[in-house]
């Protein structure tokens, strides 16, 4: 089993770009198992991994991990989201009303251009976030898709 403390760098960062469309093993794991610092997973090539992370190091999709003379790329699995974009000619006091009502949820976000992503558990989670934003619901477009999660950076949801 190798034993992992930390990744050392990540798919995304210019110098390892070439990686992205290499033979290196992958290691599939959920955006919960990411926030783990102790976990032991296999990669898709049958490769055991002990995760004992130094304090502060979380892995994230891309991340790399050496393993003798290969390496071990982490990919996020995708999970159900919703999508939420604003109609056209949306006024911004509907845009800040909308995140105030986003905000209280204290749920993870991801913006990405035009649209914000949240995670859910289930289909059902539409019809509840819709009655939360009760007449708001008329300027905006909801879809429920299959996506990677990266909660945007800074941001520390929590729940009551």
């Amino acid at each position: 089993m190798l034993e992992v403390h930390a990744p050392i760098g990540n798919i995304f960062e210019e110098e390892f770009k070439d990686l992205q469309n290499g033979d290196s093993e992958r290691l599939r794991i959920s955006r919960i198992e990411l926030e783990k610092r102790i976990l032991r997973k296999q990669t898709d090539c049958g490769t055991d991994l002990g995760f004992k992370l130094d304090p502060g190091v979380r892995l994230r999709h891309g991340d790399i991990i050496k393993n003798k003379d290969s390496k071990i790329i982490v990919e996020q699995l995708p999970e159900r989201v919703i999508s939420v974009k604003f109609k056209e000619n949306t006024t911004s006091d509907v845009k800040v009303l909308l995140g105030h009502m986003i905000g209280n949820m204290h749920r993870p976000i991801s913006i990405r251009k035009e649209e914000v992503l949240i995670p859910i558990l289930a289909d059902s989670e539409r019809d509840t976030f819709s009655k939360i934003i009760g007449h708001l619901i008329d300027h905006i477009e909801l879809k429920i898709d299959q996506r990677v999660f990266i909660s945007q950076s800074g941001v520390t949801p929590h729940e009551h």
